[in-house]
């Protein structure tokens, strides 16, 4: 036979953000935690990776998540976040588009009006609860790991000079700059000059400045750079425009950086915990309600657990077969 895998794909979205949620033909992820599974899927099952979010199948902005089973009891699934450029410790799009899938497939058992769901991650237990009326699936609530303010720092940038950045970890580390103090608007005809200079930002950031997760040494270096303006209409909190590579900006507004944004208006004494905050993505128009829940400690570090708040839905569901013969099925980026 040709076909070396056969894998079951549900493909859903999230505020417009593509993802790829595999349920089956994932062999056995081994690992004594959810952490030891990231490290033997990078090493032992990467092109599975490639493979299903890469082309010819995927696309280079594509999400995707593997479900499989949990570590921890209390937890109902485990979760390996990807996408077609790397894996994630935490995505908040992600998250929304599993808890869909899983309750759309009937693979937990749904209870009006809500559904409660606990997912085993990287950053341990993440709690989603889904409302569901008269069997359809609206609202889906999630309670993000811990994020923190860091600092805010002032960088050198080609072309543009001294830039203020605010730092802040959201499940990835994201350096805010206001729209305004580098001469852009937010609107999809500014679109490539947004994401070249943000490219040039996030360059120049992980030069100049050393960030690192105070417990875990692997999250290292400033992923994202989010442009923002500050209560661009009638509420609206912020209008946002997230950039992570040369041709790649998020459709939504990203549930890590909703996280981080949190953790520095909290920090800034902006938004008061059980306040709510909404952040609109300036490409599209779609938005994440977000308040801080709780307040902890990292490493030291004040922090907050932010509530997130999206809806999710099945764009339809996919059969993936791996030929032996096929030449480009392992993947490629252009």
């Amino acid at each position: 036979m040709r076909t070396r895998r056969l894998l079951q794909c549900v493909d859903t979205h999230s505020c417009g953000e593509a993802t790829r949620v595999v349920l089956g033909g994932i062999p056995p992820v081994k690992g004594a935690t959810m952490r030891d599974r990231y490290a033997y899927f990078q090493e032992q099952l990467d092109e599975l990776r490639t493979s299903l979010f890469q082309e010819p199948r995927g696309f280079e902005n594509m999400l995707g998540a593997f479900v499989v089973s949990p570590i921890q009891a209390e937890a109902d699934f485990g979760v390996v976040y990807a996408g077609a450029t790397q894996y994630f410790e935490m995505c908040g799009d992600s998250t929304f588009s599993v808890a869909k899938t899983l309750v759309e497939t009937g693979m937990i058992a749904t209870t009006e009006p809500t559904t409660r769901i606990r997912l085993d991650t990287y950053g341990g237990i993440v709690e989603v609860q889904v409302s569901v009326e008269n069997g359809c699936i609206g609202d889906i609530t999630y309670r993000s790991v811990p994020a923190f303010y860091l600092k805010t720092a002032c960088i050198q940038v080609p072309g543009l000079g001294e830039v203020k950045i605010d730092i802040a970890f959201g499940g990835l580390w994201y350096g805010f700059v206001k729209a305004q103090d580098v001469g852009l608007d937010i609107e999809p005809s500014n679109m490539k000059k947004v994401l070249n200079v943000g490219m040039d930002l996030l360059g120049s950031v992980n030069e100049q400045v050393e960030v690192e997760h105070p417990e875990d040494p692997a999250l290292s270096g400033v992923a994202l750079i989010t442009f923002f303006d500050e209560n661009p209409e009638p509420g609206v909190d912020y209008r946002i425009a997230n950039v992570y590579g040369d041709n790649a900006t998020c459709r939504s507004p990203a549930g890590t950086m909703s996280a981080a944004r949190a953790a520095i208006s909290h920090a800034k004494q902006e938004l008061e915990t059980g306040a709510q905050m909404v952040i609109r993505n300036g490409w599209i128009g779609s938005e994440h309600r977000v308040r801080v829940v709780d307040e902890t400690t990292v490493g030291g570090l004040a922090a907050v657990v932010p509530a997130l708040s999206a809806t999710a839905h099945v764009t339809g569901m996919y059969n993936a077969i791996l030929e032996h013969d096929d030449p480009y099925g392992h993947g490629f980026l252009l």
